[in-house]
C-alpha cells in the first residue's frame, strides 16, 4: 500500500522521468542504480505502458543499454527488461528494437545476478511468439540449459521459467534435448 503511494507519488512529480534521463549518465554506477530504481516504479505503477512508451527514446535507451560493458548495468537493465516486457505493447516494440539478439548474446555469462536477470527477462519476452525462435536461432537455448547445473536456487527458478516458455517452440525442444536438457539414464 505504502510502496503504491509512493510511486503514485514519484509518478506525479515527473519522478519516473528524471530517474529514467539517469540512465544517459555516462557513469556505470548512475546507470545500474538508476534502472534498478526504475524496477518497482515499472511494476508497481497503475500504467506502466502510458507511463514508459510517453517517454521519447526510453525504450531505444534500455535496449541499447544491453550494449554495456558493465555486468552491474547489465544486471540492472535485464531486470528492468523483464519488468517491461510483461507489457505487450512494451514487448513489441522491444523487440522491433533488437531486444532478442542482445538478450541471446549476454546468456554466454558467468555472472549469477545477470544470468538470473536474463532469464528472467528472456522468459517474458518469449510471449511475443516470434522470440522463441528467434532466441532458440540466436543460440541461447545451450547456455540457458547449463545454467540447470548451477547451484543458485535464483538462477535455476528464473532459467526453468525461460525454457518452459521457449519450448512452446518444437525446434527450441529438439536444441534444449540435444545440448543435454533431460539427462539419459540406463
Amino acid at each position: 500500500m505504502i510502496l503504491c503511494v509512493s510511486i503514485r507519488i514519484i509518478d506525479q512529480l515527473d519522478g519516473v522521468r528524471l530517474v529514467w534521463s539517469l540512465l544517459k549518465n555516462p557513469s556505470a554506477e548512475v546507470q545500474s542504480s538508476a534502472a534498478w530504481a526504475l524496477c518497482p516504479c515499472i511494476e508497481n505503477a497503475k500504467d506502466a505502458r502510458e507511463m514508459v512508451l510517453f517517454l521519447i527514446g526510453g525504450l531505444e535507451l534500455i535496449v541499447n543499454l544491453l550494449k554495456s560493458t558493465n555486468n552491474e548495468v547489465l544486471t540492472s537493465i535485464g531486470a528492468v527488461v523483464s519488468k517491461l516486457a510483461k507489457d505487450k505493447e512494451i514487448l513489441g516494440v522491444l523487440t522491433d528494437l533488437g531486444v532478442v539478439p542482445l538478450l541471446a548474446e549476454l546468456t554466454n555469462t558467468t555472472d549469477n545476478r545477470l544470468r538470473c536477470n536474463l532469464a528472467e527477462a528472456i522468459g517474458h519476452c518469449c510471449m511475443w511468439s516470434t522470440n522463441r525462435a528467434s532466441f532458440g536461432e540466436f543460440g541461447a537455448i545451450g547456455h540457458l540449459v547449463r545454467y540447470l547445473k548451477l547451484k543458485d536456487r535464483s538462477v535455476l527458478l528464473s532459467t526453468a521459467m525461460a525454457l518452459y516458455q521457449l519450448s512452446k517452440e518444437p525446434n527450441n525442444i529438439i536444441t534444449m534435448h540435444e545440448e543435454g536438457v533431460v539427462q539419459i539414464t540406463n
